[in-house]
């Protein structure tokens, strides 16, 4: 049904659950506090960089997969798959930039003391971070509209259902800190990705060839 070069979008789709999982499992918080933030960079430098730069790495990923999707089911549910695209790239482009601008928190941590550290992070995520993080719902609105299209696609209902409620589920996860919340919530959304996906990679079968008697008897 698709060229193998559209094939790389549907496995970005794919591995974005997948690395999101692997970087909030490494991260020691997710935690919104400048100060916890200060102590976690201080105590566990590596692994916060590395939960930062997979997070990053992930939604480059997810706004590949999105694409890819609202174009796959463009065909069987326009009005859904053009809502869902606009609202999921958007979102995600929201969250990049706050972890753009969360980047410089490292820097930040290591050369301020942790009292100077703190209130410097306060004034960015009261700044640019504040004002943006309502609009990166958007995002997971938009996903779970696209599992709503998936079904329409002709994706299992279950599947459909996984990807709503995995997607709002991470939005959640985030908003209050849970790890726990945004792991399940992620491995629901892979769960639902993958049938979907299958559905829309699916080859339809070929037509067996008429019998040589058939065409004889209908000739």
């Amino acid at each position: 049904m698709f060229p193998k070069s559209t094939n790389a979008g549907a496995l970005a789709l794919l591995a974005a659950p997948i690395v999101v999982i692997a970087a909030v499992l490494i991260q020691p918080t997710l935690s919104g506090d400048a100060s916890t933030q200060v102590t976690a960079l201080t105590s566990h430098h590596q692994a916060m960089i590395t939960g930062m730069t997979l997070s990053i790495i992930a939604l480059v990923l997810l706004i590949a997969g999105t694409l890819w999707l609202a174009l796959a089911l463009a065909p069987r549910a326009p009005r859904l798959a053009i809502a869902g695209a606009v609202l999921g790239v958007f979102g995600a482009l929201v969250v990049l930039f706050e972890n753009s601008v969360a980047a410089a928190a490292p820097a930040i941590a290591s050369g301020l003391g942790h009292a100077r550290a703190t209130a410097m992070l306060e004034r960015v995520h009261s700044g640019a971070i504040a004002a943006a993080e309502p609009l990166a719902l958007l995002g997971d609105i938009g996903i779970a509209l696209l599992g709503i299209a998936a079904l329409k696609a002709g994706a299992p209902r279950w599947a459909a259902a996984a990807i709503a409620v995995g997607a709002l589920g991470e939005g959640a996860g985030f908003a209050t800190s849970t790890k726990a919340l945004v792991v399940i919530s992620f491995a629901l959304l892979f769960a639902g990705l993958l049938p979907a996906v299958r559905s829309l990679t699916a080859r339809p079968a070929r037509r067996p060839a008429a019998e040589p008697a058939q065409a004889a008897a209908l000739s």
